[in-house]
């Protein structure tokens, strides 16, 4: 029998004979056993791609209580063979979206592609509930992005009451198919739409004060560089929650510096490093990973917590990379993912996170009597061991070989959630004050974090063939050459520097290194002259070297003080 005939037997005798509600567990076995039918390894549209179809409509139609039983058995399967299921209906939707459509057909094709994602968004939830035993991004259809209108689906998306059931198909119902570059591009247009609407909004109010003071179509911030943190508070106290979705512009006292882009980068860059620091004692510092956390012992109020939320707000609405060392932990709680997992933990302390993992595999009850371990958690606040209860009575609750999971489990959540809860509670809040909406929840955490401190897969090759060049500069000048050379020479940590020099942060935009374009010119002045950046622009000013050591020795000098902004 070939797989033709197989198909043909699959789709007209089987199949349709599935019911929705099998008479026992046993029976639903039948939907892990069609999957290993040659017929699902190699769907082809023309010939296959219908049986695939029906069988995931079988499998849509489950009631709720077969379909938690199938779950439970995928979550059970090898990864291979989830890849397997993965794959055919990720085949399968492409092959209907790239079959020739009439009137007639398009109907039947819409409600094709529907089912198959509805089964992947099966075995997405799936996966998800069980750690994620497939990576996330093996989810991703890339070819979407070139064959449909992604905009146009979330322009639709974006109007459409999200309580309202949608019939039809539509690509932002299904995020985990979009890819991180999608995503952030739909946060980019989100994000002007929001900012178009707040700048019509305020011409329209404008219109109306007649010999009243115009109100400003930006968010203005006038900072103090030396006093950064008060004057930014004070700053942001001044506007309301309206004036957050204006463009934003950063103002430092007594400097020169207009706002292109690069003086806001900077602003972002100095007032975090400032707030996060140990001497505000907000946050933990965990040296092993460089990593925070929020501080329950922090002396400081809520109000200072929900600041350093809207700054990050401001720095993801403003499409600003910035420097946030919270770990992944961060993004899933933002994301309303659970974080209470050992993987979670092991990101901001993978030392301790071992200890527990070995505590739960000790396999003798007298082993783990010997550690002496109550329900208690010991940690060092401001140079003082102090210790808190896990749950009531915990000082004298002894763990057990019964009880050691639960042990691990109240320690990782008390320090992820219980004991931070009121900081993390005005963290929050300001940070959705500014940049929550539907289009955030489109994120994968992992997606959420990259976009928000940038990439760091340098691909250093891209960076150099994206750069233009003005003036008497073109690739082949002896002057570039030599500056090419000496940039390929560079340690990693001086090239990363040399991004912080040129654009205000060492970390690449999720969507690469070609969006940074990079433009170098000559400029007046001769070898005693340093090579200046602006940032606004990732635009250096390089004079025209003749000697390499000369070059090396200005450039390198330029980018160990990349602070300030002044007009060259």
């Amino acid at each position: 029998m070939n797989m033709y005939e197989m198909a043909e037997i699959l789709g007209t005798y089987l199949i349709p004979t599935l019911p929705s509600s099998p008479p026992d567990i046993e029976a639903l076995r039948l939907y892990l056993l069609l999957m290993e039918s040659p017929v699902f390894t190699d769907p082809s549209p023309e010939r296959y791609g219908t049986t695939v179809v029906q069988f995931g409509q079988a499998l849509c139609n489950v009631t709720s209580a077969g379909a938690k039983v199938i779950s439970q058995w995928w979550s059970t399967l090898q990864p291979r063979h989830l890849n397997r299921i993965l794959t055919t209906y990720k085949s399968c939707m492409m092959g209907q979206l790239s079959r020739k459509r009439n009137t007639a057909d398009r109907p039947m094709l819409r409600r094709n592609i529907k089912i198959c994602l509805d089964v992947l968004s099966k075995l997405c939830k799936m996966n998800n509930e069980n750690n994620e035993i497939l990576p996330y991004y093996l989810f991703y259809i890339k070819e979407l992005t070139d064959n449909v209108g992604i905009r146009e689906h979330f322009l639709e998306w974006l109007q459409r009451p999200s309580s309202m059931e949608c019939h039809d198909v539509n690509f932002c119902d299904y995020p985990f198919v979009l890819d991180a570059n999608a995503k952030t591009q739909l946060l980019k247009d989100d994000a002007i739409l929001q900012m178009q609407n707040a700048i019509e909004d305020v011409q329209r109010r404008n219109s109306q004060r007649f010999f009243f003071d115009s109100i400003n179509p930006y968010l203005v911030l006038t900072i103090v560089r030396n006093n950064i943190v008060h004057s930014t508070l004070t700053e942001l106290s001044r506007h309301g929650s309206m004036d957050f979705k204006k463009p934003l512009r950063v103002i430092f006292t007594g400097e020169e510096g207009i706002d292109a882009g690069g003086v806001k980068k900077e602003f972002f860059m100095l007032v975090l490093r400032e707030i996060l620091s140990p001497k505000f004692g907000m946050f933990r510092h965990y040296k092993g990973t460089e990593t925070i956390w929020f501080n329950s012992k922090s002396f400081e109020d809520g109000e200072m917590f929900r600041l350093v939320g809207i700054i990050v707000g401001l720095a993801i609405y403003n499409l600003t990379i910035i420097s946030l060392p919270f770990p992944l932990a961060l993004y899933r709680k933002l994301l309303n993912r659970p974080t209470k997992s050992l993987e979670d933990f092991k990101q901001l302390d993978p030392l301790f996170a071992t200890n527990l993992q070995n505590l739960l595999d000790i396999e003798e009850a007298e082993a783990l009597h010997d550690l002496c371990l109550t329900f208690e958690i010991t940690m060092e606040n401001y140079g003082e061991m102090e210790t808190d209860e896990l749950k009531p009575g915990g000082a004298e609750l002894e763990v057990t070989m019964e009880n050691r999971q639960e042990y691990v489990d109240s320690y990782v959540d008390y320090v992820l959630n219980t004991s931070v809860e009121q900081q993390y509670s005005f963290f929050s809040q300001g940070f959705l004050h500014v940049c929550g909406g539907r289009v955030f929840n489109l994120f994968h955490p992992q997606e959420l974090m990259d976009m928000v401190i940038g990439d760091e897969h340098y691909d250093w090759d891209e960076f150099e063939k994206n750069v233009t060049y003005k003036g008497e500069y073109y690739r082949q000048h002896p002057t570039i050459r030599m500056f090419w050379d000496v940039f390929r020479e560079m340690s990693l940590q001086k090239k990363k520097k040399f991004l912080v020099f040129l654009t205000g942060t060492d970390r690449v935009p999720i969507q690469g290194m070609k969006t940074l374009q990079t433009i170098i010119q000559t400029v007046k002045g001769g070898e005693d002259f340093f090579p200046v950046a602006h940032t606004c622009f990732n635009l250096l000013d390089l004079p025209i070297y003749t000697d390499k050591a000369r070059l090396r020795e200005k450039l390198l000098m330029a980018i160990e003080n990349t602070e300030g902004f002044t007009l060259v």
